[in-house]
């Protein structure tokens, strides 16, 4: 008997289909714990990567690792005027992301408000060791699996996601597909690939975890998953005609 969550399917066809050398990860934002772990510091852009090869990490205000994602994953608020003028001077004088203070706050403004997840858990694995119904799934991909996922995102209504490539990872690739149900892509922000050690050719695609199944159903229908290009009859009389001309 095929005990296996539907999820948990997903993961074996994504991973056959795209010659995935990650796993899919499962991630969810819970309100209670659900391992039972010591308090290791982590960094959830590292975390990604980790449960891609195999590992289930919980992350919250306690573990976290890193300053910039305690504020982009809403674990703290920062309202204290001096250590948002020093968290921008490091971006804009020490890590030098942005050629100026106007650019960052330009970038800012485009990102939507961090819910308060002060209390909250975000729970990582493979996908096909995953428990819980993940919120999302994130996929460390190349250029061309990317594509492939994308074509797909688009095949049932056509409709393009609305990316935003800019702007920390965490932030990105976890709260905004979380709150507004869109489709992302990543490069992971050029800190924390360097941090990460992130491999050259990958980057990350997150999807809430409900877009994940009418992708799956379209992988045989599509040309960008296993269906073949077929020229129609009048279509290949015209590139004849035309070739010919």
């Amino acid at each position: 008997m095929n005990d296996k969550k539907e999820w948990q399917e997903y993961s074996i066809v994504l991973k056959e289909w795209l010659s995935l050398e990650y796993s899919p990860v499962a991630l969810s934002c819970l309100k209670e714990p659900f391992l039972t772990v010591e308090d290791k510091k982590l960094r959830i852009c590292r975390a990604i990567l980790d449960a891609g090869k195999g590992a289930t990490l919980q992350i919250d205000k306690k573990t976290n690792a890193c300053f910039g994602a305690s504020w982009h994953l809403g674990f703290n608020k920062i309202d204290d005027p001096k250590i948002i003028n020093m968290i921008k001077k490091f971006v804009v004088e020490g890590e030098k992301l942005f050629c100026s203070y106007q650019a960052l706050d330009k970038l800012i403004s485009q990102m939507e408000p961090v819910p308060d997840n002060s209390s909250s858990y975000f729970l990582l694995s493979p996908l096909e060791k995953a428990h819980l119904e993940p919120g999302l799934v994130i996929l460390i991909v190349n250029a061309e699996q990317a594509c492939r996922i994308l074509t797909l995102a688009m095949f049932a209504d056509g409709i393009m996601p609305k990316i935003k490539i800019g702007g920390p990872t965490c932030r990105m690739s976890i709260i905004y597909p979380l709150l507004t149900g869109e489709l992302n892509l990543s490069f992971y922000d050029y800190t924390a690939r360097k941090m990460c050690n992130v491999e050259k050719d990958k980057l990350l695609i997150s999807m809430p975890y409900n877009r994940l199944p009418k992708i799956i159903e379209n992988i045989e229908k599509c040309s960008a998953g296993k269906a073949k290009i077929e020229f129609p009859p009048e279509f290949r009389e015209f590139l004849q005609k035309r070739l010919s001309s």
